[in-house]
């Protein structure tokens, strides 16, 4: 996802820094970014856009440590997952000024609480978890839909089963 991130913006003149500690540094050049350590790409980033799974090692990757590092001026973006941000914290760099504002596609909590302070910051743009939306992605969605409809009617196993193993071989 960050790769066609990177492809889409390509037309902007921006200075690309990559932090992944599971990606060659060659890959990230190879598109035209800079590889850096955590600390260099908060400290110098106007914009700090997250992709990653959540695993142990991503929960709260971005916490008030990393919020003090980062510019008064910039914005962070959350397209992966809620709890990769640390919301509490988060919520705090908004309202103290630690960072300018952030885009959200994700919670901590989903849904959100309709309490959340997010909810109302005007300094939070918030879209409902759907980024990956697009009128391009529709007929693709619904063809897959009623192709998996179809299979299990016939019991066979739809194309998209993720743990067919694990269920074995009927349906």
């Amino acid at each position: 996802i960050a790769k066609q991130v990177a492809h889409k913006m390509r037309g902007w003149d921006m200075r690309w820094l990559v932090y992944d500690p599971f990606v060659a540094p060659e890959a990230v050049k190879a598109i035209g970014a800079e590889p850096v350590p955590l600390d260099t790409l908060l400290s110098e980033s106007d914009f700090i856009s997250l992709h990653t799974p959540l695993h142990p090692g991503t929960r709260k990757l971005i916490g008030e440590p990393q919020f003090r590092r980062m510019k008064q001026t910039a914005v962070l973006i959350n397209a992966s997952r809620g709890p990769v941000v640390d919301e509490a914290a988060l919520i705090r760099a908004l309202q103290e000024g630690w960072i300018a504002g952030a885009g959200l596609d994700c919670f901590e909590e989903e849904p959100p609480s309709p309490d959340n302070p997010l909810l109302k910051m005007e300094n939070v743009v918030l879209t409902p978890h759907s980024a990956s939306q697009s009128a391009a992605g529709l007929e693709p969605r619904w063809q897959a839909s009623v192709e998996s409809v179809i299979a299990i009617a016939e019991h066979k196993w739809p194309a998209s089963c993720v743990n067919r193993k694990e269920l074995g071989d009927r349906i």
